[in-house]
């Protein structure tokens, strides 16, 4: 079955105080940009132009570091309250003819542009279902919800993120693996390791 991906979004989710690690992470460079700034171009370099990032803490700050073109920049001013009101944010700024949502974080560096495009490609022969990536014996994030779980993002609260959703709906989850998305980066550790690691190109 063939699907129109020009009805299909990115939502970034970056709007965490990076407590953990003491400055924000979306901020930190790697490869000659900053982590926000890779996600950015993965994501526009699949959906052009239909990508919409939700910030919170530190926002001003990034805004002046990150170059977001022409891209949606939400500023959820409900942050603290947990992850959900950054879904909420996003999902309310999608156009009512979105197909689609691929939900993204920002601190998740070695989900390339390749691994996006696979995602959706699968997606695109069961577009009624979820495709969750699929790493370390569990589903998480990116995934790609398609617009008839719109209503179920929006009644997330607190720290329940998109996983929760994923799990609750494993019987419509298409689940493609993707190891890569089990790194992200919460602590100085995690960011060396991934600079030692991971310092040339795909």
């Amino acid at each position: 079955m063939s699907h129109d991906f020009e009805n299909v979004y990115a939502i970034i989710l970056a709007a965490g105080a990076s407590r953990r690690l003491g400055s924000p992470k979306q901020l930190l460079e790697w490869r000659g940009r900053t982590l926000l700034g890779n996600t950015i171009e993965n994501a526009r370099s699949l959906l052009n132009e239909r990508v919409i990032v939700v910030l919170g803490a530190q926002a001003e700050a990034i805004r002046e570091t990150v170059d977001f073109g022409e891209l949606v920049v939400v500023v959820n001013p409900d942050w603290p309250t947990g992850i959900a009101s950054s879904i909420r944010a996003g999902i309310d700024a999608l156009p009512t003819s979105a197909d689609g949502v691929l939900m993204l974080l920002s601190d998740q560096p070695l989900v390339g542009y390749r691994k996006m495009q696979n995602l959706l490609t699968q997606w695109q022969i069961e577009p009624s279902l979820i495709a969750a990536s699929q790493y370390h014996d569990t589903v998480g994030i990116p995934a790609l919800f398609p617009s008839a779980f719109f209503g179920a993002l929006r009644s997330l609260r607190g720290d329940r993120g998109a996983k929760s959703l994923l799990l609750q709906f494993e019987e419509k989850l298409l689940k493609i693996p993707l190891p890569e998305a089990e790194l992200d980066i919460d602590t100085r550790e995690d960011f060396d390791y991934l600079s030692g690691h991971y310092d040339a190109g795909e």
